[in-house]
């Protein structure tokens, strides 16, 4: 799938032609790649395409781009990723599952009839994956919440393998961020001049985004945190008057426990003979326990 952009349209195009001074857009799976990417050694694409971590590479002639479509529900390594390739004129998406990011440009296409530019269509990618995340971080808010209100209204159960795994996913997410913020933070140094001042300037308003994405996932990371220490007090607690009444049982029996010591020795004990002697032994016993109580 080819683009055109011409004078701040973009439309469909057949072939790339490198004597028009048109900038040009590519989507392409990656047994594809080598439709459109001519000037790249082909030596050097499968290595490229090997390593999927989230990262910006610059080469003398381009810049790569790969960078996960990255959905809050699942797990940050089955997201598939994309390589974009950056050079003067030239934009090349390289994705194995391209439905998503076709119909993002052919929106993009729709809306932007007279202000396209390769500049403009890599914010508004930037800006499509990071849509949705916001109201993403706040349902994780949320479950936070009822999991705060569980473990302080003293619902019996095991929540530290919860608590885990939340601050496990906000860690993932932190760094994924983390991630985006450098690769926005070197797009907008511009080095190739592939952006306008004004691309610039929206790859800035995305990263002052993205960076408050970022500090609301470590705020959330924080907070779990926070009910974590909450849990362990509740459970100190817990245990603190469990033994507080095994505490109390053994107080109350150790006088007890030592009558029949006393009694269980083989001696002749004058008050054996003493009618009355086992009535008032366990006499005794009760009022000590009550006395103890």
């Amino acid at each position: 799938m080819l683009y055109e952009i011409m004078n701040g349209a973009m439309s469909p195009a057949k072939a790339i032609d490198s004597q028009k001074s048109t900038e040009y857009v590519s989507v392409s799976t990656t047994k594809e790649v080598s439709t459109y990417l001519t000037d790249i050694p082909a030596d050097m694409l499968p290595q490229i395409l090997e390593n999927t971590s989230i990262r910006f590479e610059s080469h003398e002639d381009f810049d790569l781009l790969c960078i996960p479509f990255y959905e809050f529900e699942h797990r940050l390594r089955d997201s598939p990723p994309i390589y974009i390739f950056l050079h003067p004129g030239h934009l090349h998406f390289v994705c194995d599952q391209c439905s998503e990011l076709a119909s993002l440009l052919d929106r993009f296409a729709h809306l932007n009839k007279s202000e396209a530019s390769i500049g403009r269509l890599v914010c508004a990618f930037f800006e499509y994956i990071l849509d949705d995340d916001l109201e993403s971080l706040d349902k994780i808010e949320e479950q936070i919440g009822d999991l705060e209100d569980d473990v302080l209204t003293d619902k019996q159960g095991n929540f530290t393998k919860t608590i885990i795994d939340k601050r496990k996913h906000l860690m993932v997410i932190m760094r994924y961020y983390e991630q985006l913020l450098n690769i926005l933070e070197s797009l907008s140094m511009n080095e190739k001049h592939i952006f306008s001042k004004n691309s610039v300037r929206f790859l800035n308003i995305i990263y002052g985004k993205t960076q408050r994405l970022y500090d609301k996932t470590k705020s959330l990371r924080e907070y779990v945190s926070e009910i974590r220490e909450a849990y362990q007090a509740e459970v100190d607690l817990r245990m603190n008057n469990i033994m507080k009444i095994l505490t109390i049982i053994t107080m109350i029996f150790m006088p007890l426990t030592l009558i029949v010591g006393w009694y269980g020795m083989n001696l002749k004990m004058p008050e054996y003979a003493a009618p009355f002697a086992y009535p008032v032994v366990i006499a005794i016993s009760l009022m000590i326990v009550v006395v103890s109580i």
